[in-house]
């Protein structure tokens, strides 16, 4: 082949391949707020999950108004498509304040590829929306000790409490959302990424860390087969002793794992009167300072992410230390119960641990119903309902359990 018909050919290819771009335009607000509550939908549709091999363009022109959490997922996004062997290109505007150009800006989002390739660099973020890519222990010690520096002003105990939390999400990420690709013959890890912002105005932090990893479901599954949902897969791992690392010779080989990160942190996150938010697939989970709910999104997310918001009460006093004895012991109480139930052949089932302290969540009681407790009696087992812990529980909730 001469080399003016492979100049052709190359021509031609060039002119399909740009006729299949596909451009994902923002929307005006790219928020999980809306009405004083979080929708993830309204952020998750505007991802296409279906492009491979073809150009990907990003509009941020139309975007007035950018949540910074909510824009870090497009990092994620952006990495996905790269797995899938996606070009993407970026159209920008002017970065007035707080539209998508300028909060992308700010977290040093633009470099997003560099990071991919090379372990040694990270994003370039302003030091009040830091950004950070979570891919070996190196990472996450400088996130840790960054995000230190960041809440040092709050207090102590704020510092060491939020630093548990985020370090027991992170380890999630790091053992659980691993996911690779291939560039110039090379295999690389696509990273996780922890993004938080202070928001004065209502003296709040916010956290996102994510990852596009196996999620939730699939992960429980390899030990707990048969999972309902997503939302199902997401309530069971936050129970103890559920999710974790299982053993060390073959990891999913049996149930005898610690599994007590997500059940720390989510009673953590109840004392601190604070609220976390689990997505993974089509499925989230809210723990909130009362009681946990969750629902199934009409989008999904390929892997999992927590937002978490903590409103910075100064007077608020509290004791990580006590907190965590305590939280043990009831894992430990929780644990023995549920281990003698199915001795005993008997289902086990904690309220409060599966539905929070006000439990009247009357879809989740009936799923619950439906999914354990019938199967439960059609095998002869009698059943366990555990109320320790629980303030308050409507007629409607305990009638359709």
């Amino acid at each position: 082949m001469t080399n003016n018909m492979r100049d052709q050919l190359y021509g031609v290819r060039a002119k399909i391949k740009q006729a299949a771009r596909k451009t994902i335009i923002l929307p005006n607000e790219l928020t999980f707020n809306r009405a004083g509550t979080k929708h993830f939908d309204q952020v998750l549709s505007v991802f296409e999950w279906d492009f491979h091999d073809i150009p990907v363009e990003i509009d941020f022109s139309k975007c007035r108004s950018a949540n910074y959490q909510a824009t870090a997922l497009l990092v994620l996004y952006c990495w996905k498509l790269k797995q899938q062997n996606c070009t993407i290109s970026f159209i920008t505007d002017n970065q007035a304040d707080q539209n998508a150009s300028r909060v992308w800006q700010l977290m040093g989002a633009h470099g997003l590829f560099a990071v991919t390739t090379d372990p040694k660099v990270n994003f370039k973020s302003n030091k009040h929306k830091p950004l950070f890519a979570i891919r070996n222990s190196e990472d996450f010690k400088k996130a840790l000790n960054e995000a230190d520096e960041f809440t040092s002003e709050f207090g102590v105990e704020y510092q060491k409490t939020l630093r548990y939390v985020l370090s027991e999400l992170l380890y999630n990420v790091l053992e659980h959302g691993k996911s690779d690709f291939f560039w110039k013959g090379h295999r690389f890890p696509t990273p996780s990424i922890l993004q938080y912002t202070w928001y004065e105005k209502v003296n709040e932090l916010h956290f996102i860390i994510g990852d596009i990893g196996i999620g939730v479901k699939q992960h429980l599954e390899q030990t707990y087969p048969g999972l309902a949902s997503d939302e199902e897969a997401l309530r069971l791992s936050i129970q103890p002793e559920i999710s974790g690392t299982f053993g060390q010779q073959n990891p999913y080989s049996n149930r005898n794992n610690a599994g007590m990160g997500l059940f720390l942190s989510s009673n953590i996150i109840r004392r601190l009167r604070a609220d976390m938010y689990l997505v993974s697939g089509n499925g989230v989970i809210h723990i909130s300072p009362t009681d946990t709910t969750s629902k199934t999104l009409t989008t999904s997310w390929p892997g999992t992410f927590a937002l978490i918001t903590v409103r910075l009460d100064r007077g608020t006093e509290f004791a990580l230390d006590s907190m965590m004895n305590e939280f043990r012991e009831q894992a430990r109480t929780e644990v023995k119960a549920r281990t003698s139930a199915n001795q005993e052949n008997r289902h086990y089932l904690s309220i409060y641990n599966y539905f929070g302290r006000n439990a009247d969540d009357k879809q989740a009681a009936i799923l619950y119903r439906d999914r354990h407790l019938l199967p439960a009696v059609a095998d002869g087992k009698s059943i366990v309902i555990d109320f320790n812990e629980v303030a308050a529980s409507t007629h409607s909730f305990l009638n359709a359990l």
